[in-house]
């Protein structure tokens, strides 16, 4: 069965605004800046609540400068661990109010 009518393209302006970064990426010394002060909390989570990765190890690898063996940890324990640190509620995130 044929379809009717073919989908509008989007122009490439209306890509970008739909399909633009909500939030703007970290640069690298931001990441370290981050990881450090997360190393550092006291009652930071052993691993994370949905995902069961391994927290700490992710973090201490930024912290050192291993991005890649960061995402390892990361998509060792979710092969969806990019899109679900996009989607995931901010209410497990450290920036989550008490």
């Amino acid at each position: 069965m044929p379809l009717r009518e073919a989908a509008p393209k989007l122009s490439a302006e209306q890509y970008e605004k739909n399909f633009c970064e909500l939030e703007p990426a970290v640069t690298a010394s931001q990441a370290a800046i981050e990881s450090a002060r997360c190393l550092y909390c006291f009652d930071a989570p052993v691993r994370s609540l949905a995902h069961h990765i391994d927290v700490p190890a992710f973090i201490k690898k930024i912290s050192t400068g291993n991005l890649h063996g960061s995402a390892r940890v990361i998509l060792s324990a979710n092969i969806l661990g990019h899109s679900c640190g996009r989607v995931c509620p901010p209410r497990f995130c450290a920036k989550a109010p008490a």
